[in-house]
């Protein structure tokens, strides 16, 4: 057995753990989503790193544990770059809640973006409906794709459509993959955009919406 210590805390583990075995075991919580087929290869997300006492940051699923080695899994400098990862995530995400298999309150990235405050997923990404039951696809005018989410969906749920309480995305590029959505369920952009200004008239957004509308709605890519 090995000892380290993780937030101070002693733990004992077999040779071959990593610090992320150690820190579950020591009963402390580290992201992870390389578990997420299809969009990370092992030990390539890095929301899992965690800093050594000699200021070095590792990801914990890959690194190995040694004797008397400290950790620590929530310092400023770690929480500013998971904050970082996971905002680069998005970026190059392409955001298709509407059909992910992971809608409905089970997105880890989701669950992520909410606890390190970064913006950039939709509400369709917590909304339970799916298929025939999605409030779309019965061409009921919703905010869901263009609005961010963090409300957990509590109208669709209800079987209203969304409003946008929350307000709009800011990303442009997720912006135009919930236009392009709400185009491919035929649902009447005259009316997304009467809900837009009713209720996002004083946002930034508003504008980049109506630009992005026009643009897909004659043709443009964007």
């Amino acid at each position: 057995m090995v000892r380290v210590y993780i937030n101070d805390k002693e733990v004992q583990v077999e040779a071959a753990s990593t610090l992320l075995d150690a820190a579950v075991k020591a009963g402390f919580n580290v992201p992870t989503l390389c578990y997420l087929k299809g969009m990370f290869n092992e030990a390539t997300c890095r929301v899992c790193i965690v800093e050594l006492s000699n200021g070095r940051l590792v990801p914990s699923c890959s690194y190995p544990v040694s004797e008397g080695l400290k950790a620590y899994t929530e310092t400023e400098r770690v929480i500013n770059y998971r904050r970082m990862i996971i905002e680069m995530i998005l970026a190059g995400h392409k955001i298709k809640c509407q059909s992910c298999s992971m809608k409905g309150g089970y997105c880890q990235l989701l669950k992520l973006s909410k606890e390190y405050g970064v913006e950039g997923i939709p509400v369709c990404a917590e909304c339970p409906l799916h298929g025939s039951e999605c409030l779309l696809s019965r061409g009921v005018v919703c905010l869901g794709p263009i609005t961010i989410a963090g409300c957990e969906a509590p109208c669709t749920k209800e079987g209203s459509s969304c409003i946008g309480c929350r307000g709009p995305i800011t990303s442009k590029d997720t912006l135009m993959e919930g236009i392009k959505t709400l185009i491919k369920y035929g649902v009447n952009l005259k009316e997304v955009l009467s809900m837009c200004e009713l209720f996002w008239s004083s946002t930034p957004s508003l504008k980049t919406i109506h630009e992005l509308s026009a643009d897909l709605l004659s043709g443009g890519k964007a």
